[in-house]
Formats: structure tokens, sequence, C-alpha cells
């Protein structure tokens, strides 16, 4: 049986994508991971910050179909974002890492991509597809 992973949010954030200034942007996140029992979403928001030199930082908060928290890492490089992050489901009180890229939109209006999940949520390394929309300010 597979653990339920979710993954809503990969907190990508990014507004203009700055170190510094105003609060980052917020991004609609949404995973679909593939499992032994089909396709499973995973809903939720995150932020994203890059900084001049292409580092990135975020917080990515899942909540549907269960809580998944994540601290986003990587980096930005002509539109690509690599990344291997840590993130934990404390309702079933186990962690993992997230492993994967993304392309980012010029704009950086929109993330998607591809990543692995590994770790004690897991049974085994699955795949899954991400997108983040970044959502108007209200």
């Amino acid at each position: 049986m597979v653990r339920a992973w979710v993954l809503a949010g990969v907190v990508m954030a990014g507004g203009a994508f700055q170190g510094s200034g105003p609060a980052a942007p917020i991004y609609t996140a949404k995973y679909t991971v593939q499992t032994e029992n089909g396709n499973q979403e995973y809903t939720g928001t995150t932020t994203f910050v890059v900084d001049a030199k292409g580092g990135v930082t975020g917080a990515m908060k899942l909540t549907v179909p269960i809580g998944v928290e994540g601290t986003l890492n990587g980096t930005v490089k002509a539109g690509t974002w690599t990344f291997e992050y840590p993130y934990s489901i404390a309702e079933q009180n186990c962690s993992g890492t997230v492993k994967g890229t993304g392309t980012v939109q010029a704009d950086r209006k929109a993330v998607s991509g591809t990543a692995t999940i590994l770790g004690g949520c897991v049974q085994q390394p699955l795949t899954a597809t991400f997108s983040f929309t970044m959502q108007e300010k209200k």
C-alpha cells in the first residue's frame, strides 16, 4: 500500500523572483502523482523566490488530500529550475525528498515540470508532474 503523498504546492512563489522587497508571490500548486492505483492529485500553495545568483527558496504547503510541507531549494538557470528539496507529512510521521526539474516562464507567472518522490512516505520512488500558477494579488 502506497502511503498518501501530498505535494500540492511545491512552494514556488516567485513574484518578480527577487531576493528582497515585497512579500513573495503565492502560487497555486498541483502535483499529479503516478501511483500503483492510478494518478493521485495533490493541491495547495507555494511561494518561490529566486535570488540574483539563481538560488531558489520557498515554502510549499499542500492541503488536499493530505497535508504535505516542503522547503524549496535549487537553482534556476536559463529558465530551468533544478531542485532536490525535503518534504514531510506530519499526519503520517514521515519525510522524504522531491527531486526534479521544471520550466519557469519568462514572466514567472507559471512553473511546470516533473519530479521523483523518494523517502519514508512512499514504498518505492514515485513519478509526478507539477504545475504552479501565480495567484492574482488581492
